[in-house]
């Protein structure tokens, strides 16, 4: 498996390499790849970089603390995909106000996305991550997260907004239509 890995990288190199202009498509496959952390030698699962938010920011005038961690989570099912056996995510978001008094606090997986996702497609998603969205925060008075559910190491996902208000309350609603994605064939189900 990390023979496949090490060949991809070399043509992504080479791909790169050729030609006078910048390639997107290909940056975009290798930004991908490089957010794979670890691949399991026994099982094959590959498993996403942690990544964390630990940062001030303000809403409407007023300063908050907001925490954001996107893990691996072997608890979830594995999601399979052309591109092999994944581990999907746990996102954990806790929001506190400038005193401490804690704001918001959650767990999100796909789960907390499943009623805009098509069902035939469900199963091969992963959460891919949530950001603090600092332009629409700016623009209201509540604290705006972008979030997306994605089919690994592609660039197919759907978009979500997550409002979080200063009292605490929650909606959750799709950026975009991305309907046109095609939907998955069943290869025999996760593992």
């Amino acid at each position: 498996m990390k023979q496949v890995y090490f060949l991809f990288i070399v043509a992504l190199v080479v791909m790169s390499g050729c030609g006078g202009k910048e390639n997107t498509s290909a940056n975009k496959v290798e930004q991908l790849m490089f957010q794979i952390e670890s691949v399991d030698s026994v099982t094959g699962v590959q498993r996403m970089r942690v990544s964390r938010v630990d940062e001030s920011i303000v809403s409407n005038g007023k300063k908050y603390h907001l925490f954001i961690e996107r893990a691996p989570s072997d608890s979830l099912p594995n999601v399979r995909s052309d591109m092999g056996l994944f581990a999907d995510n746990r996102a954990i978001v806790r929001i506190s106000r400038e005193n401490g008094h804690r704001v918001f606090s959650k767990i999100f997986t796909k789960y907390s996305f499943s009623e805009f996702l098509k069902p035939t497609n469900f199963p091969h998603y992963v959460l891919e991550g949530i950001v603090f969205d600092e332009e629409k925060t700016q623009a209201g008075e509540n604290i705006v997260l972008a979030a997306s559910v994605t089919f690994p190491q592609t660039d197919m996902y759907v978009p979500f907004s997550i409002t979080i208000t200063p009292e605490g309350k929650m909606s959750i609603l799709k950026s975009e239509d991305m309907e046109d994605l095609p939907p998955v064939e069943e290869d025999g189900g996760n593992d």
